[in-house]
């Protein structure tokens, strides 16, 4: 019976806002569409570039590095994670790798774990694709003509959080899943861009595909 309630007292319910660093882009900072560029060495991750797959850097725009140091509250980092706010809530993104300076566009979250001793950011990743956190944003959107997750109420989300032993078993079962889905998107970009580089050339007859035999 002690060993019962030993292992009952191990979870706890705690509020997300405890372990996370989240910030998005200040409303008067608001890009405009005329003030992406056509290329530069800065990004900027938008709604059309967080899919519900994850981040597609093929579709990422470009801005100016004076809009890019305006706001260093959501200069990306590795392994940050992004939640799309408005609209089509819930979208979820990670960085796992940066090839030049990056921010988000309004509408996004940046989300990055400031106790990684206590909780994993895998976990977190995770526990923002569960169906205990779909089922907080209905809660909090519902009836909005509008749908909006704000800031203090995602701060509020509450969960059971594992102790360190769960923890550490939890990463060891899913590491290599979310190395493959990591994998996989990153696959998906580099055939995405290598479609969109070839159908230009096959369409003006650039390249010849005649003699291919399928």
């Amino acid at each position: 019976m002690i060993q019962q309630d030993s292992k009952k007292d191990s979870i706890e319910t705690v509020k997300l806002g405890e372990y996370l660093y989240i910030k998005g882009r200040i409303g008067w900072k608001g890009l405009k569409k005329d003030e992406y560029l056509d290329s530069s060495d800065y990004r900027i991750i938008n709604g059309e570039s967080l899919t519900k797959d994850g981040i597609d850097w093929n579709k990422a725009g470009f801005i100016s590095k004076e809009r890019y140091d305006e706001s260093p509250e959501i200069m990306l980092q590795v392994g940050d994670i992004l939640l799309s706010k408005d609209g089509t809530i819930g979208k979820i993104g990670y960085v796992d790798n940066l090839d030049s300076p990056s921010t988000v566009a309004s509408g996004i979250f940046v989300i990055r774990n400031i106790k990684p001793n206590i909780i994993s950011t895998q976990f977190i990743y995770y526990l923002l694709k569960s169906k205990l956190f779909s089922a907080f944003i209905a809660s909090r959107t519902e009836g909005s003509v509008i749908p909006h997750l704000y800031q203090k109420d995602f701060m509020e989300f509450a969960f059971p959080l594992p102790n360190a032993d769960e923890m550490s078993q939890f990463d060891a079962l899913t590491s290599s899943l979310f190395a493959t889905i990591i994998k996989n998107l990153r696959e998906n970009e580099f055939l995405t861009a290598t479609r969109d580089a070839l159908l230009p050339k096959l369409m003006s007859g650039e390249i010849d595909v005649s003699a291919v035999k399928i």
